[in-house]
């Protein structure tokens, strides 16, 4: 199946789309953030972590700030269907 997942990035301003190819959507959302992470490289801290940057890991944040917003089914005919459906 192919799966359409858009990340966003607050802290950016920017969605980030990719289609995948996977069984299921959990298999297609790694697939997805490997994809992700190879063209939006994690931008090197320096320094420890703030007591708020913590606490968002914590809260299972990712530390590059991108979070799945969406992911639906790619038919491939152009229309989306939701992964709920």
């Amino acid at each position: 199946m192919k799966w359409l997942l858009e990340f966003y990035n607050e802290r950016r301003g920017i969605v980030a789309r990719y289609r995948i190819e996977a069984p299921l959507p959990a298999a297609a959302v790694p697939l997805g953030r490997t994809a992700l992470l190879a063209e939006y490289p994690s931008i090197p801290r320096s320094g420890r972590l703030s007591l708020f940057e913590r606490a968002e890991r914590v809260g299972g944040q990712d530390a590059s700030g991108w979070v799945l917003h969406r992911i639906v089914q790619d038919d491939g005919q152009g229309s989306l269907t939701s992964a709920g459906s």
